[in-house]
């Protein structure tokens, strides 16, 4: 325990040095889309105004992605393709399960991190810009973010291991664009009856429980997923992603 304490030490600072870079990254995304989506096309009656209330869990919950899948998929591609900085943490008095493990609690640190930062940025965006003014229940909120910044964390570990890393740019394009646009980021899944059963499809994608449980505790007047399947997909994803990263990482670490 002493050892994975001091590895997620060692990674809280180096982050914090680069905390001004992290936290503009994560904010231009939504600040942008809440500027265009929230005020630009409601008032040329291109979106509704509900639009406005239904993006902002949506936004919280691509962020946590974003920030998740980086602060494990780039530090890891940079270690596996080169530097192996990574065999300096093997040697540590801690298993391979122990590190990558680590990797993936300093990733869900830097997801809620994003998260919780880029929400009141928002809420306060939202209501100076529109007057729409959102109430988040913080007792849904914050177990939420830590599930959601697990699982994008867990998510950026099985892809740092199992894509060689001269194709990581490429991941943003292929695999986490098509996630966010059928994440539910934008729409509540329960809006997706209109589709019949193919809204059962949208449940292989986790991005999805992310949205709805930010949904559910940022704007809980809007329809969200039923509790227990938000809760089953938000773990049952973790553990899959957690099972895949794990076995991938021993697989690339020991030689």
């Amino acid at each position: 325990m002493t050892a994975f304490l001091a590895l997620l030490r060692r990674d809280i600072v180096v982050a914090s040095r680069n905390a001004l870079m992290l936290l503009t990254a994560s904010l231009t995304q939504p600040v942008l889309v809440v500027l265009v989506f929230g005020n630009i096309l409601p008032r040329l009656h291109l979106v509704s105004d509900e639009f406005r209330a239904v993006m902002v869990p949506g936004l919280m919950s691509i962020t946590m992605l974003m920030a998740g899948v980086q602060g494990v998929l780039m530090p890891l591609s940079t270690d596996l393709g080169g530097s192996r900085e990574v065999d300096e943490r093997l040697l540590a008095p801690i298993s391979v399960l122990g590190v990558s493990i680590q990797k993936v609690v300093a990733g869900a640190i830097h997801a809620g991190t994003a998260g919780l930062i880029a929400l009141p940025a928002m809420m306060l965006l939202m209501h100076k810009v529109t007057g729409v003014e959102v109430h988040p229940r913080w007792a849904l909120l914050l177990p939420g973010v830590v599930l959601s910044g697990l699982l994008s964390a867990s998510f950026g570990l099985t892809l740092g291991t199992q894509v060689q890393p001269r194709f990581a740019g490429l991941l943003f394009a292929v695999v986490l664009g098509p996630l966010m646009l059928f994440g539910c980021a934008y729409y509540p899944w329960m809006g997706l009856a209109v589709l019949g059963p193919v809204k059962y499809v949208f449940l292989l994608n986790p991005l999805v429980f992310m949205s709805e449980a930010m949904r559910m505790a940022v704007t809980p007047d809007v329809p969200h997923m039923p509790t227990p399947l938000l809760v089953g997909g938000l773990v049952g994803f973790t553990v899959l992603f957690v099972v895949l990263g794990t076995r991938s990482f021993a697989r690339r670490t020991i030689l």
